[in-house]
């Protein structure tokens, strides 16, 4: 699952990104990956947390992406590529 949100403030001039993803990894534990930062400009920081149990990373997942929406970040639909 992955969710991309972006925040315009265009009084300030910032433009900022955060992506959230949830996958499971190679020896089945499930990873929370949030990457940060500036759009269009150098610098930003990626988190990870790793669980064992999937109501664990969801539970994490969902309320990173609700405190990035009570801080103006709004969801950007993602279209993935073809394989």
């Amino acid at each position: 699952m992955q969710i991309r949100l972006e925040k315009f403030d265009h009084i300030d001039g910032r433009h900022r990104y955060c992506v959230l993803r949830l996958s499971q990894t190679l020896f089945g534990d499930w990873c929370v990956e949030q990457a940060l930062g500036p759009i269009a400009a150098p610098g930003g920081q990626e988190r990870r947390a790793y669980f064992n149990q999937h109501a664990e990373a969801m539970h994490l997942f969902e309320t990173v992406r609700d405190r990035q929406v009570r801080r103006g970040f709004v969801p950007i639909p993602v279209q993935l590529g073809l394989l």
